[in-house]
Protein backbone atom coordinates (compact mmCIF):
# COMPACT_ATOMS: atom_id res chain seq x y z
CA UNK A 1 0.00 0.00 0.00
CA UNK A 2 2.93 2.31 0.68
CA UNK A 3 4.10 1.85 -2.91
CA UNK A 4 0.76 3.07 -4.26
CA UNK A 5 0.93 6.14 -2.01
CA UNK A 6 4.42 6.94 -3.31
CA UNK A 7 3.35 6.37 -6.91
CA UNK A 8 0.40 8.71 -6.37
CA UNK A 9 2.69 11.34 -4.88
CA UNK A 10 5.17 11.09 -7.75
CA UNK A 11 2.51 11.40 -10.43
CA UNK A 12 0.97 14.42 -8.75
CA UNK A 13 4.35 16.07 -8.15
CA UNK A 14 5.45 15.56 -11.77
CA UNK A 15 2.15 16.91 -13.07
CA UNK A 16 2.43 20.04 -10.94
CA UNK A 17 6.10 20.57 -11.90
CA UNK A 18 5.05 20.39 -15.53
CA UNK A 19 2.39 23.02 -14.80
CA UNK A 20 -0.50 20.82 -15.86
CA UNK A 21 -3.95 20.55 -14.36
CA UNK A 22 -5.49 17.15 -13.82
CA UNK A 23 -7.76 17.84 -16.78
CA UNK A 24 -4.78 18.63 -19.03
CA UNK A 25 -2.99 15.45 -17.95
CA UNK A 26 -6.15 13.49 -18.64
CA UNK A 27 -6.57 15.03 -22.09
CA UNK A 28 -2.95 14.54 -23.10
CA UNK A 29 -2.88 10.98 -21.72
CA UNK A 30 -6.21 10.04 -23.30
CA UNK A 31 -7.77 8.95 -20.01
CA UNK A 32 -10.70 10.39 -18.10
CA UNK A 33 -10.34 13.16 -15.55
CA UNK A 34 -11.85 10.86 -12.93
CA UNK A 35 -9.17 8.26 -13.69
CA UNK A 36 -6.38 10.82 -13.16
CA UNK A 37 -8.03 11.99 -9.93
CA UNK A 38 -8.40 8.42 -8.68
CA UNK A 39 -4.76 7.63 -9.51
CA UNK A 40 -3.54 10.74 -7.70
CA UNK A 41 -5.69 9.96 -4.66
CA UNK A 42 -4.45 6.37 -4.60
CA UNK A 43 -7.97 5.03 -5.14
CA UNK A 44 -7.00 3.37 -8.43
CA UNK A 45 -3.87 1.50 -9.31
CA UNK A 46 -3.01 2.73 -12.83
CA UNK A 47 -2.50 0.14 -15.53
CA UNK A 48 0.77 -0.18 -17.41
CA UNK A 49 -0.75 1.61 -20.41
CA UNK A 50 -1.89 4.53 -18.25
CA UNK A 51 1.51 4.75 -16.55
CA UNK A 52 3.21 4.82 -19.96
CA UNK A 53 0.87 7.59 -21.10
CA UNK A 54 1.56 9.60 -17.93
CA UNK A 55 5.32 9.12 -18.36
CA UNK A 56 5.20 10.30 -21.95
CA UNK A 57 3.21 13.43 -21.10
CA UNK A 58 5.24 14.20 -17.96
CA UNK A 59 8.64 13.42 -19.53
CA UNK A 60 9.39 10.73 -16.97
CA UNK A 61 10.89 7.30 -17.31
CA UNK A 62 9.01 4.35 -15.89
CA UNK A 63 12.09 3.65 -13.75
CA UNK A 64 11.96 7.04 -12.09
CA UNK A 65 8.26 6.66 -11.43
CA UNK A 66 8.26 3.07 -10.23
CA UNK A 67 11.58 2.38 -8.50
CA UNK A 68 11.44 3.82 -5.01
CA UNK A 69 14.99 2.76 -4.22
CA UNK A 70 16.61 3.90 -7.45
CA UNK A 71 20.15 5.14 -6.66
CA UNK A 72 20.60 8.89 -7.05
CA UNK A 73 23.04 8.49 -9.96
CA UNK A 74 20.58 6.31 -11.87
CA UNK A 75 17.77 8.76 -11.17
CA UNK A 76 19.94 11.60 -12.48
CA UNK A 77 20.84 9.57 -15.59
CA UNK A 78 17.13 8.91 -16.20
CA UNK A 79 16.44 12.63 -15.79
CA UNK A 80 19.15 13.47 -18.34
CA UNK A 81 17.69 10.94 -20.79
CA UNK A 82 14.21 12.36 -20.39
CA UNK A 83 15.51 15.91 -20.93
CA UNK A 84 17.16 14.74 -24.14
CA UNK A 85 14.02 12.97 -25.34
CA UNK A 86 11.83 15.94 -24.49
CA UNK A 87 13.73 18.12 -26.97
CA UNK A 88 12.64 18.29 -30.59
CA UNK A 89 14.77 15.93 -32.71
CA UNK A 90 16.47 18.87 -34.44
CA UNK A 91 17.68 20.23 -31.08
CA UNK A 92 18.98 16.95 -29.66
CA UNK A 93 22.33 17.13 -31.47
CA UNK A 94 22.94 20.61 -30.06
CA UNK A 95 22.07 19.43 -26.55
CA UNK A 96 24.31 16.39 -26.86
CA UNK A 97 27.26 18.41 -28.18
CA UNK A 98 26.82 21.03 -25.46
CA UNK A 99 26.70 18.34 -22.79
CA UNK A 100 29.85 16.71 -24.15
CA UNK A 101 31.69 20.05 -24.15
CA UNK A 102 30.59 20.80 -20.59
CA UNK A 103 31.62 17.30 -19.48
CA UNK A 104 35.09 17.75 -20.99
CA UNK A 105 35.46 21.14 -19.31
CA UNK A 106 34.44 19.77 -15.92
CA UNK A 107 36.82 16.80 -16.21
CA UNK A 108 39.69 19.12 -17.13
CA UNK A 109 38.84 21.46 -14.26
CA UNK A 110 39.01 18.61 -11.76
CA UNK A 111 42.24 17.16 -13.21
CA UNK A 112 44.27 20.34 -13.61
CA UNK A 113 43.19 22.45 -10.68
CA UNK A 114 41.89 19.89 -8.25
CA UNK A 115 38.73 21.97 -8.11
CA UNK A 116 35.46 20.50 -6.97
CA UNK A 117 33.15 21.19 -9.95
CA UNK A 118 30.08 21.43 -7.73
CA UNK A 119 31.75 24.06 -5.56
CA UNK A 120 32.99 25.96 -8.63
CA UNK A 121 29.53 26.00 -10.22
CA UNK A 122 27.89 27.17 -6.96
CA UNK A 123 30.15 30.23 -6.99
CA UNK A 124 29.04 31.27 -10.49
Amino acid sequence: MELIKELRRRIQKARKEKGLTQQELADLSHVSLKHVQDCERGVKNPSFEVLRAFCKVLNLSLDSLMNLDLPEDEQAANDMRQLYLSCPPAARKVLLNSTRALTDELKEMVQTAGVDPDEHLENK
